[in-house]
């Protein structure tokens, strides 16, 4: 049965994910308001978080020596911080180099609370923690866009300040966590999931699926290629394309924020379905029908102008994006023996993606257009699709795929 005490791992990851939310999204009405930002600089600041995220992952074994409840408080304070001295400095400079530090107390955060909540936890209880794990920062995520567009256009410094102050109640859950529940106290140790895992639980049988094929299935790497597809579209889609339809269209920010709603709570259905469903497992073809869907979703992009119209777009966008994303996860993980470093190059393939999709994205967007940034980015991923077409004709079973 999952600890008691993960009521409150799940309390701190939806204030931090909605924390993240409000500030990633106002950010970029932030910036073009107060600094005069142009797409490709909205880019660049997006970066500097995707760039320290990234590199406090790969460092993130120098934490392990410390208690994962200080890490999460240090984190999650060390955020409130940053927003806090970015919104009462109106520097460029010292908005790029905070928000990337930002970015690596979120290194700090979501990696050491997603080892904590699968320590001592296997099969059943393993996918319900994960799964109520997922619930509460999804949640967060379908919320921040919309409170954050509300607010922004209120005052460019509420977001920052609710954020701030979001960050600072998750830190403060860490000491209540530890007078509530002695085992919030106790040290959790590194638990192996593939090797622990009962033959007959659930995370048995999906790791012995792969291995039963000779170990780690060998749609791994198609599927990071995929993930990084996945979020090298999504970055145009979640930091290029506020900053355009605001000057294009007129929309408001909270209209905006109503779309990226719409694809996060969409997304967090597809999650669920995609955790129920098992006919996409070790085969390639679902793999590559959505992410076809994805770019001919893209395409569509372009071709529209009207609010109504992009409701539906970013709903079915968020739907293959979760399967995307899940695909990447499960056919990275499945039958490894190292989950850590399988969760590594999975976070990795994540930034990179992001990281290239939003850089290319904003510069290409204010060099010629929106709409030539789209079909750049669909070409891409259409290209990456063939690759990952070779990669899967490595797969003994291909021919199932």
């Amino acid at each position: 049965m999952p600890n008691r005490f993960h009521r409150i791992l799940f309390a701190a990851s939806f204030l931090m994910s909605l924390a993240v939310g409000i500030v990633n999204y106002s950010l970029i009405f932030y910036v073009q308001g107060r600094f005069g930002a142009d797409k490709t600089a909205v880019g660049l600041i997006s970066s500097a978080l995707t760039l320290t995220y990234f590199a406090g992952i790969i460092a993130f074994l120098a934490w392990r020596r410390m208690h994962p409840r200080f890490v999460l408080w240090l984190a999650a304070w060390a955020m409130a911080s940053c927003v806090a001295i970015y919104m009462l400095v109106p520097l460029w400079i010292v908005t790029i180099v905070f928000h990337g530090l930002f970015g690596l107390g979120m290194s700090l955060f979501w990696p050491r609370i997603m080892g904590w909540l699968s320590w001592g936890v296997e099969g059943k209880d393993l996918g319900a923690t994960m799964g109520r794990f997922n619930f509460s920062w999804s949640f967060g995520g379908i919320l921040s866009p919309y409170l954050g567009g509300l607010m922004v256009e209120a005052d460019f410094r509420l977001p920052f300040i609710v954020a701030a102050v979001l960050l600072l109640l998750a830190g403060l859950l860490m000491p209540l966590g530890s007078r509530l529940y002695p085992a919030f106290r106790q040290r959790p140790d590194g638990v192996e999931s593939a090797k622990a895992s009962p033959a007959g639980s659930a995370a048995g049988s999906v790791a012995g699926s792969a291995a039963s094929s000779g170990g780690p299935s060998p749609l791994r790497y198609a599927a990071r290629l995929a993930v990084v597809s996945a979020y090298f579209l999504s970055g145009s889609i979640l930091f290029i394309f506020p900053a355009f339809a605001k000057e294009s269209f007129g929309f408001s920010e909270s209209l905006i924020g109503s779309f990226l709603l719409v694809r996060m709570a969409a997304a967090t259905l597809g999650f669920n379905l995609w955790g129920r469903w098992t006919f996409w497992h070790f085969r390639f073809w679902p793999l590559a029908a959505g992410t076809l869907l994805l770019v001919g979703l893209i395409l569509l992009f372009p071709a529209m102008s009207f609010p109504w119209q992009f409701y539906p777009l970013f709903a079915a966008a968020g739907a293959v994006f979760s399967f995307l994303y899940s695909y990447a996860l499960f056919h990275g993980v499945a039958g490894s023996l190292n989950r850590e470093r399988s969760m590594t190059i999975h976070e990795a393939a994540i930034n990179i993606g992001l990281l290239s999709g939003t850089v290319l994205g904003g510069w290409v967007s204010e060099t010629w257009s929106m709409a030539t940034a789209f079909r750049l980015c669909a070409a891409v991923a259409a290209a990456l699709l063939l690759v990952q077409g070779v990669l899967a004709l490595r797969d003994p079973l291909r021919g199932k795929a």
